[in-house]
């Protein structure tokens, strides 16, 4: 469908993730977090549905005619409603009542979470209701600029010397029940530096900084980069590096995203089978071997309060695959 004019809604602080990718032609950036604030003061409702009712003019301005409902939850159902797009397809879990304001509800609860389909699989039932061909799609970030390239190679440049390859690690979650324990990191990081001459860069948001300062704090061959990277900047530095290690969080499915050569994903809480990372040729998903019963439990904190899934991922199975990867980069 060459001709359609796609528009994407999508939180406004998260609007660098996709500004100029080249099959999205319009952004409508949702200021949902101050919505959440209002909504959490009753005295404030009704700035919150002015303002939601402003959202959707916006893009019922756009003269939409068919919504598609990737989230699948109540705000993200609402806003096409109340745009009045007059098609709007949707999942059928019935998540927060979702389903009421769709016109057209697709893949069942049980499917949505079956922890053996991928969810990618979901997102494409959807757009498979207008016709999309599910088996031909590709997975891309937008395009960055090469001043922005160039600005990243600079930055390795004067924080590494000399042509080692480099490992990527994004060591922080926003989930606590996704979290490796930083000792784990530490003993990976010294089992890297010690048996290999392969340079680390530590990756993340500036709520990682103060995990990865600490994994950086006098260990030569680290660069923390946490909180210091724009998101193109960071898409620049996930399409240099061969390898990437992380939890189910945003840089391991941006790597996969920028094509990176090898992946390797820490699963606990959530199921690999459904949520892995796509795009990358060789992606090692590890997680507890047996599963724990609980697992997976898909919830943000350990009920047990012992993240056990996690800790159950030994340092020596991550560093085993770092291995495999280096010794088939120094083959090819």
């Amino acid at each position: 469908m060459p001709e359609t004019k796609i528009g994407w809604a999508i939180d406004a602080e998260l609007v660098s993730a996709i500004a100029g990718h080249r099959d999205v032609d319009y952004i409508h950036a949702c200021p949902r977090g101050r919505w959440r604030k209002a909504a959490a003061n009753p005295a404030r409702w009704p700035q919150a549905a002015a303002a939601l009712r402003d959202f959707a003019g916006e893009i019922r301005e756009a003269g939409y005619e068919v919504s598609i409902d990737a989230q699948g939850l109540l705000v993200s159902a609402l806003i096409p409603f109340a745009a009045g797009i007059k098609r709007r397809i949707g999942f059928a879990h019935r998540r927060e009542l979702s389903h009421l304001f769709y016109t057209e509800k697709y893949v069942s609860k049980a499917q949505y979470f079956d922890p053996h389909r991928p969810h990618a699989g979901h997102m494409l039932a959807l757009a498979g209701a207008i016709g999309c061909a599910g088996a031909d799609h590709d997975i891309a970030l937008p395009a960055v600029a090469p001043h922005v390239r160039d600005g990243v190679a600079a930055m390795l440049g004067h924080g590494f010397a000399g042509c080692a390859p480099l490992v990527a690690i994004a060591p922080g979650t926003r989930w606590a029940s996704k979290q490796w324990p930083a000792p784990y990191w530490e003993q990976l990081l010294e089992m890297i530096l010690n048996a290999t001459d392969a340079k680390v860069v530590l990756i993340g948001s500036g709520d990682d900084a103060p995990l990865t300062a600490q994994l950086a704090r006098g260990r030569d061959r680290v660069l923390d980069l946490a909180g210091k990277t724009s998101l193109p900047q960071l898409y620049a530095l996930l399409s240099r590096v061969p390898i990437v290690i992380a939890a189910d969080t945003a840089p391991l499915h941006a790597a996969g995203a920028a094509h990176c050569a090898h992946l390797i994903g820490l699963y606990g809480p959530t199921p690999a089978a459904r949520t892995g990372p796509l795009g990358s040729p060789d992606i090692r998903l590890l997680s507890a071997t047996p599963n724990l019963s609980c697992q997976p439990c898909r919830r943000p904190r350990c009920r047990f309060a012992t993240n056990q899934c996690m800790r159950a991922i030994a340092p020596s199975t991550v560093f085993a695959e770092v291995v495999r990867v280096l010794r088939s980069l120094a083959g090819s």
